[in-house]
């Protein structure tokens, strides 16, 4: 039976060289060292034709299929993140009424970015590697020796993390699944809403202000901005208009300014001096 080709690889191969390339130019947020991670996940599953060679099945393939499960982290570092997961889906073989379970566990490297991504601190960009197994399980075959219903897989991919709040992220991740035994490369895109424990004893500054972000009443200030009390960036001439932005940092009080925070008109500086 000759094998189709999978549509989604070179789709997926193109996600993933754009995603890095991204994510190397952007900052964003780390997570703090010690924080632990725990998310559900779902999303849909590319098999590469490959996939079912050395089991019962060769010469078939498995239908694409949706499906997730649950993983869970302990950032070793604000940095580097230990993660374990596990999948599950229940997919047919095409051109046949059968249906297998598909297991896909694996543990992984993630390393995320810091900084601002997007002028925004809510999100932080990541990229992941790591090693696993994929189990096709079924009940009508056993499986001799030289079967690989077992398979391992390498996973290389990228996503983005958005925090909901202080507990709480969303994240979408691309991956790439590279088989060892039978070779093939899969495909996995998913969404995953994730809570993270962590000690919040300690007062955080996220945008290094100087103001703890409890009391930052402008908590995504750039790096290096003079700010005052309530964390925001100080506004000499009191037009609206920081004074790292103001083009004109000597606007009379009153005076209505643009973006720049330069006058709308043309006016006469000595009839603010009386």
């Amino acid at each position: 039976m000759t094998k189709s080709p999978n549509p989604a690889r070179k789709c997926l191969r193109n996600l993933l060289l754009s995603g890095v390339a991204l994510l190397c130019s952007a900052q964003t947020l780390a997570d703090r060292e010690g924080t632990l991670n725990l998310y559900l996940n779902g999303g849909y599953y590319w098999f590469d034709g490959a996939r079912l060679d050395g089991t019962p099945y060769f010469g078939f393939e498995l239908e694409d299929s949706a499906g997730g499960g649950f993983g869970f982290g302990y950032n070793v570092t604000d940095r580097w993140v230990v993660e374990g997961v596990y999948d599950y889906f229940s997919v047919n073989v095409e051109e046949t009424r059968e249906d297998v379970g598909v297991q896909n566990y694996h543990l992984d490297l993630m390393y995320q970015f810091a900084g601002q991504f997007c002028g925004n601190y809510d999100w932080q960009p990541y990229v992941v590697a790591g090693a696993g197994e994929i189990r096709i399980d079924e009940d009508s075959y056993g499986y001799p020796d030289d079967w690989h219903n077992r398979q391992t897989m390498l996973n290389f991919g990228a996503g983005l993390k958005y925090r909901l709040a202080p507990r709480w992220q969303l994240r979408g991740d691309v991956r790439g699944f590279q088989g060892v035994e039978e070779g093939g490369l899969d495909g996995f895109v998913s969404l995953a809403i994730g809570y993270q424990w962590r000690d919040d004893v300690v007062p955080r500054d996220w945008d290094g202000d100087g103001v703890y972000s409890n009391l930052d009443q402008c908590p995504q200030t750039p790096v290096g901005i003079d700010v005052d009390a309530r964390g925001c960036p100080i506004d000499s001439d009191g037009d609206g208009v920081p004074d790292y932005m103001d083009q004109c940092p000597n606007t009379p009080l009153g005076m209505a300014v643009n973006d720049d925070g330069c006058p709308r008109e043309p006016y006469n500086p000595a009839d603010f001096s009386k």
